[in-house]
C-alpha cells in the first residue's frame, strides 16, 4: 500500500500487469501512482503531467507524459482497458475543474 501525502485520497485501485511485474495502479484525487508488487512505488504523476491516456488494445492501457522535452510511455495489461482509460480521464477532468 502506498503512503499518501496530506490531502491525497484514493479514488480507485486497478490491478495491472507490466514488463516490471504485477501491481496496482492507484487513481488518486491528485494523480496516479503505480506500485509494483514486491518492488514498491514505480511511478507517480499528477494529472496535469499526463498528456495521453488511451486503450491501445482491448486489454492494454497506455499512459504518456513529458519530462524535459522527452515523451515517456507506460503500457499496462488490464482487463477492460477502455473503462480504465475513461476513469483516469474522468478524474483528470475533475482535477482540472476543481483545482
Amino acid at each position: 500500500m502506498i503512503g499518501l501525502s496530506q490531502g491525497q485520497e484514493i479514488f480507485d485501485k486497478l490491478k495491472v500487469q507490466s514488463k516490471m511485474g504485477s501491481g496496482i495502479l492507484y487513481l488518486l484525487n491528485t494523480g496516479i501512482a503505480w506500485e509494483v508488487s514486491e518492488k514498491g512505488l514505480a511511478l507517480e504523476l499528477n494529472y496535469d503531467e499526463i498528456i495521453l491516456v488511451k486503450e491501445i488494445k482491448k486489454e492494454m492501457l497506455l499512459i504518456s507524459w513529458m519530462e524535459r522535452k522527452e515523451r515517456y510511455d507506460v503500457k499496462f495489461n488490464i482487463k477492460n482497458a477502455n473503462e480504465a482509460a475513461q476513469k483516469v480521464i474522468k478524474y483528470q477532468d475533475h482535477k482540472r475543474l476543481t483545482g
